[in-house]
């Protein structure tokens, strides 16, 4: 948590540097701190969750949990106001989104603690996988209302001050400079391209399409290591990867048409 905070910091205040004035002038304090409120619960509560659950909920199926993300989208988009003629036909991407779900949970292997706290890590994760749903929605619609260096400002400062919080708080080793040492270096050029290119395209496509990376990533994870172990090939992990692709692919690809949208009200 510490490591992330002093990421998200350093891309803030970098932003910060060229978009200072337009970050409370142009779209008002009231939208600014409502982006940072839905940064928070899309960036930095799943990071701390993460680490808080990370004794009970093993990563796999923090995974698979999270690929749960497409069907709340759908259920927010498709139960809010003002929606587009897109986000109204969104009940027809419940489909493909239920058929990624089903094709992931046929290839990883799900373990879960039956003590009470792992039920409540459990429960914990499950509330993220809501959260970060909402959040994409809602950071959609907010950041339209944003240049791209006033959101990446907020987006980091906020972020920043919730994970050290955190840190402070959850965290023994919270506060070292050696931190600030780790965070110099190659690979936090690829943490920052990441960051940036979430809220680019969180600016800048439909949340529905967005929702796709919660399955292609875990696809692309699991071609990958095919490609690399050359494990013995089964028809469940055919039947899973074949219907993992379909779900992602129609989420990404799949447009609902005037058309459908009136039939599908009838």
């Amino acid at each position: 948590m510490e490591e992330q905070g002093v990421l998200f910091a350093g891309i803030g205040l970098a932003a910060l540097l060229f978009a200072w004035r337009g970050i409370w002038l142009r779209p008002g304090l009231q939208r600014s701190i409502q982006l940072g409120g839905a940064a928070v619960a899309f960036f930095g509560v799943p990071i701390v969750v993460a680490e808080i659950v990370s004794g009970g909920v093993p990563p796999i199926s923090r995974s698979a949990l999270f690929a749960m993300v497409p069907i709340v989208v759908v259920m927010a988009l498709t139960a809010g106001e003002g929606a587009t003629v897109e986000e109204r036909g969104g009940r027809r991407f419940l489909i493909p989104a239920l058929v990624g779900l089903g094709g992931l949970l046929l290839l990883l292997p799900l373990e879960f603690s039956g003590s009470v706290r792992g039920w409540i890590m459990l429960g914990a994760v499950c509330a993220t996988v809501i959260l970060a749903g909402l959040a994409s929605v809602w950071l959609y619609r907010l950041l339209s209302g944003f240049g791209f260096l006033e959101a990446i400002a907020v987006v980091g400062l906020v972020n920043s001050l919730f994970l050290l919080s955190c840190s402070g708080l959850l965290e023994r080793s919270a506060w070292h400079l050696n931190t600030l040492t780790s965070v110099l270096s190659v690979s936090t050029l690829v943490d920052v391209a990441e960051v940036l290119l979430i809220v680019w395209l969180l600016r800048e496509i439909q949340p529905l399409r967005f929702a796709a990376r919660y399955l292609l990533i875990p696809l692309v994870t699991i071609v990958e290591g095919y490609l690399v172990m050359r494990p013995q090939i089964t028809s469940r992990m055919v039947a899973g990867t074949l219907l993992l692709s379909i779900g992602a692919g129609m989420l990404l690809f799949w447009k609902a048409t005037e058309e459908e949208t009136t039939l599908s009200l009838r």
